[in-house]
């Protein structure tokens, strides 16, 4: 019996980042950019800015929405505004008091669970057609000082806050997180705009000694 066909997915990010590509590779279904020279590497410790429109994610509201993840198996952040990292990987984000986020690392099944699971009174789906970013690199923070009010830097890892802010006039979701190699933030925003934030960002970094970097310079960001 043939394996179920699945489409591949285009990255919001596509049109904006296709001229520049040098190597793609696929994953969760996307066609996604691995690598956009030899100079990836050295960007990311610097001012890397990368893609992980890939990731699966879902999301739903409501004042029953906790208690519907939660039967699900899915943890969520106790206060308003701040996240979970699960064991597994899974990002939950809780925007405001009762609205939330999850998205998958590859190969992870919880978005596919929540979509395939009929909402219980007070919950409402929202659809999430995200562009999702990452900002790598010891120049991030001033990367972040030229295109946002936000101060970054008050973003703790081990705090998990969360903040929704404007990013050259885009609408942004962004949290930090911790790895090896330092603190990297992440950031999602409505995928209609992602391509202008993302190249908008590529050039700030450039400017930084970054720029543009596949997945496969990423290495464990990319898949964590």
């Amino acid at each position: 019996m043939n394996a179920p066909f699945a489409p591949t997915r285009i990255s919001p990010l596509f049109d904006e980042q296709a001229p520049h590509a040098a190597k793609w590779t696929q994953v969760e279904t996307m066609q996604s950019v691995a690598a956009y020279g030899s100079a990836d590497a050295a960007r990311v410790p610097l001012a890397g800015i990368g893609d992980l429109s890939f990731r699966r994610r879902a999301g739903v509201k409501g004042p029953g929405a906790a208690a519907w993840l939660n039967a699900l198996g899915i943890a969520t952040p106790e206060r308003p505004n701040s996240y979970l990292r699960l064991d597994d990987g899974t990002l939950v984000l809780r925007m405001g008091n009762t609205e939330f986020l999850v998205e998958d690392v590859a190969g992870g099944s919880r978005a596919a669970t929540m979509l395939a699971t009929a909402p219980s009174a007070g919950v409402y789906p929202v659809p999430r057609y995200d562009a999702a970013l990452v900002i790598t690199g010891r120049n991030a923070i001033e990367l972040t000082r030229q295109t946002c009010a936000f101060d970054f830097a008050s973003l703790s890892p081990s705090a998990q806050p969360l903040v929704m802010t404007s990013m050259v006039g885009v609408g942004v979701t962004a949290i930090a997180l911790d790895g090896a190699d330092g603190t990297y933030f992440r950031l999602w925003c409505d995928g209609t705009y992602g391509g202008y934030l993302w190249a908008t960002l590529v050039e700030v970094a450039a400017d930084l000694g970054g720029g543009a970097v596949g997945l496969d310079a990423l290495g464990r960001i990319a898949q964590q």
